[in-house]
């Protein structure tokens, strides 16, 4: 058989059975070629589109390895002495959590809420995205695809513009992220960084403010409700919107029902209860607003504004927060009865659209923000003998008695309070209800400081009540010290021989300077004569403290203040010895620590150490002590001593403990007398200013130094009789109850070159037979008189007629004894005239 040219067989003569002939293959159809070659031509035409819009787009790709070094802006933290956050600042508040210490339940809660194909794809779901085009393409409602990768993408490293060439640069990103990151990696990032409301910025931060909790605390509606958050934190904010974030929280939690995360009877347990929610802000130093605030001005003058907001410092200050809450308390306390004392004052404002009297309310309100601890504004809805009703911002009623109103002293509530009045209303108990008490903004002022004697430590700082970080006055408000400054100027009669023992005349003197004279007085316009330096300071003799003050020196006043903190003090105006000179109360307070601290002075310090986000100390008050323990001699039974901390010799150890001795006995037998009650040894002054314009009291302890100042912003009269010892003193006692309550009493330490004798207490002289009152006093060894009092003793009065002022006086140049001609008349007229009075 032979083949033809077709391939056939041919035989029987080229002939083929009809019967064994092949049928012939139909053709394709034209259509369905073309459409082949189209399909084949439009795969190219994408293919080579696709790899063009790569070409294009990646030159305009950010780099993605930059994900490596990315450093999240943290929150700095202000920390008390006992770890305890004071404050914290931050344009964003983040907590940064490893991926190791966040819990397996709160992931899952993510995946489901988020990407259920997470660990699937690679950093694209290509169904979701056809789901999600098909979705929008269709109806009214839009859809998302983002994988928690591409998230990441846009997050990190692209804007949030809608746009499609951001998709496409996002869709890139994601597959590059993939391949250079393990999906823990990519998680970290995310957790970290997505946006949950309420400024929170990161699961960590989020459990944080809105159930005060850390992530491991977290209960299942919890995690549910924080991970349904990112597709809209807003809409789905609790605080705002709890409906709406309910519902979300209960879709999320069916979906980790479906993905097997929770059983059936878990989700519907959890869908069962509402949304319990512990709000906790970023801390804004509530507790101690203008401490917090005097550390923020610090740190941002030292490190700048990024340190401070983005940084993540840690700053750990001096402050004490359980001793400044009773600072904080004490101070309210005492302006408080003092502001009662004299009376009410009027509505705070008058609400006149009663119809809108809750929006009305509102905006007054948060100019009261500060003022929680005094209380909060309520408009007076009805009111009638024996009550008031009030309303609340928040739309709450309350009732106020007449009982809370009696010490307004006006009578019943309808004579002095009228519908539409805006006023001041607490809780009559910590355990809530509808009865309330009236209260008033204090228009006085007040400010507290507490000074760790040992170590020169703030502890504690008030500088104002109910307006928030303000004005600090312990710190930038300077005011007169009235006697409170006569302490320097016995420290300085010391140096220059002086004893407690000491006497000097106490009786008029003037001062001419031409035409004009300064006659300045005690405050009882009395006169005692011959008088003991300790009397003299413990019944605060201004004639006395003159005439010292011209005896030793002003310019020795002046050196012995410098040395104490004390600076700028005149030394040619003798009226400085009577407090005419202006100060802060923070140097004032620290000066008085050098008495107690043996004569060492230490400038007060704020901060113990500041250090940035990997723990490098960048700050420290105080050099690392290595082996402290060991060096300090503990032992597991045995405390370790105190280090000795750095300071200055001001004054010599054995004068500091005579003026600690004589200011003693301003607590024993003086102005200072009520602090008796207390039980252990206290020394301090009070101080008053011509007028009463300021109040002070500063103390210590042998471990605490304290001081207290109370006045108006703009120098007014406190009142009659509103002195130290009235307005100041009871702040420091009401304080010093707390502080002390529960710890040993510790005595003052009598430094060696000091010897007791026993003196006539009148005299300053050693006991004779007619003496009437015999003290043991304080020497310095070789000091002590020798002399016996005599029989009679001449107090020098005679000549004044009882303390007339009529009567024969010094001259501007005449001389107190044996003291050297010092030149205090030649002060300035006007400072002198300004003290007139001041005691």
């Amino acid at each position: 058989m032979v083949m033809n040219r077709r391939g056939s067989a041919r035989g029987n003569g080229g002939q083929v059975p009809a019967q064994g002939r092949p049928a012939r293959k139909k053709n394709l159809p034209k259509w369905l070629v073309i459409c082949a070659w189209l399909a084949a031509l439009g795969t190219l035409a994408f293919g080579a589109l696709f790899g063009a819009v790569l070409v294009y787009y990646d030159n305009q790709l950010p780099d993605f390895r930059q994900l490596s070094e990315y450093k999240p802006p943290l929150i700095t933290r202000v920390y008390d002495r006992n770890g305890e956050i004071v404050a914290e600042y931050a344009n964003e508040r983040r907590i940064w959590v490893p991926i190791s210490e966040i819990p397996k339940p709160v992931v899952e809660a993510f995946l489901a809420a988020e990407d259920s194909h997470f660990f699937e794809h690679g950093g694209y779901d290509l169904k979701a995205i056809v789901r999600a085009s098909l979705v929008n393409a269709t109806t009214d409602r839009k859809q998302g695809a983002s994988t928690i990768t591409q998230q990441v993408a846009k997050t990190y490293l692209l804007s949030s513009e809608r746009t499609y060439t951001r998709k496409i640069k996002e869709l890139i990103l994601s597959w590059r992220i993939e391949k250079a990151y393990s999906k823990n990696e990519i998680l970290e990032l995310y957790l970290n960084r997505i946006y949950l409301g309420n400024g929170s910025y990161g699961v960590g931060a989020a459990a944080q403010t809105y159930f005060s909790k850390t992530l491991a605390e977290l209960n299942l509606q919890e995690r549910a409700m924080i991970a349904g958050m990112p597709q809209a934190p807003t809409r789905f904010n609790p605080v705002r919107n709890p409906s709406a974030a309910l519902a979300r929280r209960n879709i999320i939690i069916g979906r980790l029902q479906d993905e097997g995360y929770v059983t059936a009877a878990e989700a519907e347990a959890a869908k069962a209860t509402p949304i319990g929610l512990n709000v906790s802000p970023l801390k804004q130093g509530e507790d101690a607003p203008h401490f917090a605030e005097f550390i923020r001005q610090m740190i941002l003058k030292q490190y700048g504004e990024k340190a401070l907001y983005q940084d993540g410092l840690s700053v750990y200050t001096t402050l004490d927060l359980p001793t400044q809450r009773r600072a904080e308390e004490a101070v309210y306390q005492g302006l408080k009865a003092y502001d009662r004392r004299h009376g009410w004052r009027g509505p705070l404002a008058k609400i006149k659209n009663m119809n809108d009297w809750q929006d009305e309310l509102e905006k007054i309100a948060a100019n009261y923000a500060h003022s929680w601890r005094i209380g909060e504004p309520g408009v007076v809805l009805k009111v009638g003998r024996d009550s008031a009703r009030v309303g609340l911002s928040d739309g709450k009623q309350v009732m106020v008695s007449a009982a809370s109103m009696k010490w307004t002293g006006k009578g019943t509530p309808s004579s002095f309070l009228k519908i539409g009045d805006v006023v001041m209303v607490k809780p009559a108990n910590s355990k809530g209800g509808d009865a309330y008490t009236l209260e008033q903004l204090p228009a006085v002022q007040g400010a507290l400081v507490a000074i760790d004697v040992r170590t020169g430590e703030v502890l504690a700082m008030v500088g104002g009540l109910g307006e928030g970080v303000g004005f600090n006055r312990a710190i930038m408000a300077k005011r007169q010290v009235g006697s409170s400054f006569k302490p320097i100027v016995y420290t300085a009669a010391i140096e220059r021989g002086y004893t407690a023992a000491s006497t000097v005349l106490d009786a008029p003197i003037v001062f001419r300077l031409g035409d004009s004279e300064w006659k300045p007085k005690n405050y009882d316009n009395k006169f005692n004569g011959m008088t003991t330096i300790r009397q003299g300071l413990e019944q605060s003799r201004n004639l006395m403290t003159v005439r010292l003050a011209q005896d030793v020196g002003m310019r020795q006043v002046s050196d012995v203040g410098k040395r104490m903190g004390l600076k700028g003090i005149p030394t040619t105006d003798l009226s400085i010895a009577l407090g005419s000179l202006d100060m802060s109360l923070m140097d004032v307070t620290s000066a008085y620590s050098v008495y107690p601290r043996g004569g060492v002075a230490i400038d007060p310090t704020y901060l113990r150490r500041v250090q940035d986000s990997q723990g490098v100390t960048l700050f420290r008050a105080h050099a690392a002590c290595e082996n402290c323990l060991a060096q300090l001699g503990a032992s597991p039974d045995v405390a370790p001593a105190m280090p000795q901390m750095a300071g200055r010799e001001a004054i010599d150890p054995k004068t500091a403990y005579l003026m600690t001795n004589i200011l003693q006995g301003i607590v024993l037998r003086g102005t200072g007398y009520s602090l008796n009650s207390l039980g252990r040894p206290l020394a301090g002054k009070t101080g008053t200013t011509n007028d009463s314009i300021d109040a002070w009291f500063v103390g210590f302890s042998p471990s605490l130094a304290v001081g207290v100042w109370v006045g108006f912003d703009t120098p007014k009269t406190l009142g009659s009789g509103e002195t130290g010892a009235r307005a100041a003193l009871p702040i420091w006692k009401s304080f010093a109850e707390k502080q002390f309550e529960g710890t040993p009493i510790e005595g003052f330490t009598v430094p060696a070159g000091i010897e007791f004798t026993r003196i006539d207490a009148k005299t300053g002289l050693l006991p004779g037979a007619n003496s009437e009152k015999v003290i043991t006093e304080a020497f310095i060894e070789g000091t002590a008189p020798t002399e016996v009092s005599p029989d009679i003793f001449d107090t020098g009065l005679e000549i004044f007629n009882g303390g007339s002022e009529s009567a024969p006086r010094d001259t501007e140049d005449g001389s107190t004894g044996s003291a050297p001609q010092q030149g205090g008349q030649q002060g300035p007229i006007e400072n002198l005239l300004r003290t007139f009075g001041i005691y």
